[in-house]
């Protein structure tokens, strides 16, 4: 009796000094193991919009994404708006530093506009556009290409006579969820054995309302043909084939999101690019023609100057 009580009375302890000692050993390897911080700014740089406009102090989105990874404020970046900040709080932690109110209206799209009656064709906003969006050539009207335009403003100091404005581009109507009919899932699995096209019904719904919608298309949401049947045989009375038709479109709009940022980065990346090469290719003009001022030494100069090496050269 006596034994029972005394192990009663341990496994507790035990159960707790287990506990204690598996907390202090995650602490020590989170220390001790390094971060990888190139995944973690990789991550940061999918959440923000890329619109590259150096709002944040940082000359463009991948900067200012590894700059949070070190621990940057997450709220420098007022194209993402008050959703942008809330996403990094949800990875970073809600421990991560914030600096002010600076994005805490909701962004408005902007695309810059150039007045042709006012511009004079001096290329001076050409090279400052990170996504090269705007067309035109010396003593030539320039002009702005709306599809590409993401609105960062960097055009704007750069022109002398003060023609180019943003104007706010009306955004699209946002498609409403349809509201959770029935009484709950109760993992009865029916759904399941309905579907033609054999997905799993339950888990589509538990992600919907999850709004996770990546990991939804990862067990091929898209195939789902919103023909009804697992509604039918829901003894809950779910509206599962509208709850999947909206998971449907906003998977595609997340899609379609990715891909436009991923050019954008793109023309931005081959902006930076062309800027380099262009400097490099005046910076060699440039050797070029010093070369060519400079003076070529006459043959007495020359033989001076060998007069003197060996002269120097038999003292030593």
């Amino acid at each position: 009796m006596a034994l029972m009580e005394a192990i009663t009375t341990s496994v507790p302890g035990l159960i707790v000094g287990l506990l204690l000692f598996f907390a202090a050993a995650a602490t020590w390897l989170q220390r001790r193991i390094p971060k990888d911080e190139t995944a973690l700014a990789d991550r940061i740089e999918s959440l923000l919009p890329l619109t590259q406009c150096a709002q944040c102090g940082h000359p463009g989105c991948r900067p200012y994404a590894e700059a949070v990874a070190e621990g940057a404020a997450i709220d420098l970046c007022p194209p993402g708006g008050p959703d942008l900040v809330a996403e990094l709080k949800d990875l970073m932690g809600d421990q991560a530093p914030v600096t002010s109110s600076v994005t805490a209206q909701e962004p408005t799209s902007l695309v810059a506009v150039i007045d042709p009656a006012a511009c004079i064709g001096c290329t001076l906003c050409l090279d400052p556009c990170p996504v090269d969006a705007i067309v035109g050539a010396q003593g030539f009207m320039h002009t702005v290409i709306e599809k590409e335009c993401t609105g960062c403003e960097l055009c704007i100091a750069p022109c002398p006579v003060d023609c180019i404005s943003l104007v706010a581009v009306e955004p699209p109507k946002a498609v409403q969820a349809p509201p959770l009919i029935g009484k709950g899932c109760i993992n009865c699995g029916q759904c399941i054995d309905a579907c033609p096209v054999a997905l799993a019904p339950d888990q589509l719904l538990k992600l919907s309302a999850a709004e996770d919608w990546e990991a939804a298309e990862a067990i091929d949401l898209q195939r789902c043909i919103q023909c009804k049947l697992c509604d039918r045989v829901c003894p809950s009375e779910i509206n599962l084939a509208a709850r999947f038709g909206y998971a449907k479109h906003m998977g595609r709009t997340q899609r379609a999101e990715t891909l436009e940022k991923n050019r954008i980065k793109a023309r931005f990346e081959a902006h930076e690019t062309r800027l380099i090469a262009r400097q490099s290719e005046a910076d060699q003009r440039r050797a070029k023609r010093l070369a060519r001022l400079r003076p070529n030494p006459s043959p007495a100069e020359d033989a001076d100057k060998s007069t003197s090496a060996n002269t120097s050269s038999g003292g030593s």
